[in-house]
């Protein structure tokens, strides 16, 4: 309380300020008279249904944002009329333009010059974003461009190659000059493919996995299991009822539709249901409707879920943007989804979906280099530089000797051992001593050679960790890189997010906005993955 710390007094003291003068400043907040609240919720309704605009635009970022600048604004001067502050819609799409100009010409300056020296990783279909360590070991994520085809235009390899680099170029990255510091994750498309040929590609995993589950509940494998058709056809039927009944209100949280383009949509459909089941079921016995949700099994909802789940938080993992790189939890989401899927074909009700789940996940691990969708080389060199899976326990002894022998032949092609970096000083030439007529019986050096880099490896493998698994691993590289710098330069390399980009894509293009042009469609995206 105020009088218990002698302010009170200073509180309600108010006096005139001279010029120069400074002000006193409390850091207890102002707390708005309930009225107030209550005449801006009024105002919020106004706005999403005058404007039809969704909900959660109040709770935007950028709307946010903007409020808190004309309270700010009218703090400075007064009251004013908001129309004579607020531009033009012209005026907004002219300045769209020069502020992602003016953005692009800083991000040139930054990528540039580390994509000169570490590499990259870009993901790309109608966008592309681009993946970089800087120089202190932090892991960036820059959406560079959004440019949709000339609808006349087929989308083979060739032009999906001239399409990607040309955009590329504006940003200084030129991929024929860069081609062997530029890794590309894109999905499994024979135009992705035959695009990149020439260049290093992976998969992106996250929609191998999604392709996966689009496989196992395709039509002809669920038909074969009527009891999961059933719940499926239920449950959706039961989301549009609450949805166009106007029921949704009643309950806490949103029921998630399942769409087929949108990834784990049938998790997140079923878990929502699940969640609020108890509520559902209350609501629906209100209305005498409590049949939509009494033909659906309990049971059988939890254990689909229980199915799903891991694929659900293995594909969010896999899209972790600035955290940590990606690329290091392929290999070990790989192996324990094949686990766990291959429990479930123990189930009657699941086997039929586990089953085909097992075989495709398999493929992703098939020791076939040449194979499609395996997993890359250089996704089980990125676990074993995480240093809580460097034991690579997922593979058996063979597998461990081949994931080290990649290492191996990886820095020497790459040549990161700083033996033979461009950018080392060499060493000036020792004066000899009488010592040299008997140099063929001298001890030789150790160089920084493979005897140097197997050194590195084992001191690797074997050392004393000390790092929580919240730790970033990148700085953790960055700390040991004077013990591992062969290592600690081969871990920049693995940034290799997943590919996506669409649902974002998808908002900007909506219906009211279809008039955008090409152009303003790249610089919102352009804006909004590079706005701070």
């Amino acid at each position: 309380e105020d009088h218990k710390i002698g302010t009170s007094g200073l509180r309600r003291h108010s006096c005139p300020i001279t010029k120069g003068q400074t002000k006193l400043a409390f850091t207890k907040s102002f707390l708005v008279p309930e009225k107030f609240k209550k005449e801006t919720r009024d105002k919020c309704v106004q706005f999403v249904c005058q404007d039809i605009r969704p909900y959660d635009t109040i709770s935007g970022k950028g709307f946010t944002q903007l409020a808190q600048h004309l309270v700010d604004t009218a703090a400075r001067i007064g009251k004013f009329d908001v129309c004579e502050i607020l531009p033009h819609p012209a005026t907004v799409s002219r300045n769209v333009e020069m502020r992602a100009q003016s953005l692009r010409k800083h991000v040139v300056e930054e990528i540039t010059a580390t994509i000169s020296k570490f590499g990259c990783a870009v993901t790309s279909f109608l966008s592309a974003t681009i993946h970089y360590v800087n120089e202190q070991s932090e892991l960036h994520s820059r959406v560079l461009f959004a440019a949709p085809f000339d609808p006349s235009t087929s989308k083979t390899g060739e032009n999906i190659r001239r399409h990607l680099l040309q955009n590329l170029r504006v940003f200084g990255i030129d991929a024929t000059d860069m081609g062997k510091k530029i890794i590309f994750v894109t999905d499994r498309g024979a135009n992705m493919i035959s695009a990149l040929r020439e260049y290093t590609r992976l998969n992106c995993t996250a929609h191998i996995l999604n392709v996966t589950l689009s496989s196992a509940f395709g039509t002809a494998i669920i038909e074969k299991s009527p009891e999961i058709a059933s719940l499926l056809t239920d449950v959706k039927k039961l989301v549009t009822y609450f949805k166009h009944s106007g029921q949704q209100g009643k309950l806490k949280k949103s029921l998630k539709q399942s769409i087929e383009t949108r990834w784990n949509s049938n998790f997140d459909m079923l878990n929502s249901v699940l969640e609020q089941y108890e509520d559902i079921a209350s609501v629906l016995t209100e209305s005498n409707n409590y049949d939509k949700i009494g033909r659906i099994s309990i049971s059988t909802l939890k254990l689909l879920v229980s199915f799903l789940k891991p694929f659900k938080e293995a594909t969010d993992d896999l899209e972790t943007d600035n955290t940590a790189p990606s690329a290091s939890l392929v290999l070990p989401w790989s192996v324990r989804l094949i686990e766990h899927c291959t429990s479930a074909t123990k189930d009657p009700l699941l086997s039929e979906i586990a089953t085909v789940c097992v075989t495709r996940l398999k493929e992703l691990l098939s020791e076939d280099s040449t194979s499609s969708h395996s997993v890359h080389m250089l996704y089980k060199i990125a676990t074993f530089l995480t240093p809580n899976l460097r034991g690579l326990r997922m593979l058996d002894e063979r597998g461990r000797q081949n994931v080290i022998q990649g290492v191996k032949e990886m820095i020497e092609d790459l040549k990161f051992d700083h033996a033979h970096d461009e950018d080392v000083e060499p060493t000036p030439a020792k004066r000899p001593t009488v010592l040299h007529k008997f140099s063929d019986w001298e001890e030789e050096e150790e160089s920084c050679g493979s005897k140097s880099l197997d050194v590195q490896i084992q001191e690797y493998r074997t050392m004393k960790l000390e790092l929580s698994s919240q730790q970033n691993i990148l700085q953790w590289w960055n700390s040991n890189s004077s013990q591992f710098p062969a290592l600690s330069n081969l871990a920049r390399e693995n940034t290799a997010p997943s590919e996506r980009a669409f649902s974002l894509c998808g908002r900007i293009l909506e219906e009211r906005r279809s008039v955008l042009k090409p152009s303003s469609v790249s610089d919102i995206l352009f804006l909004h993955g590079n706005l701070k």
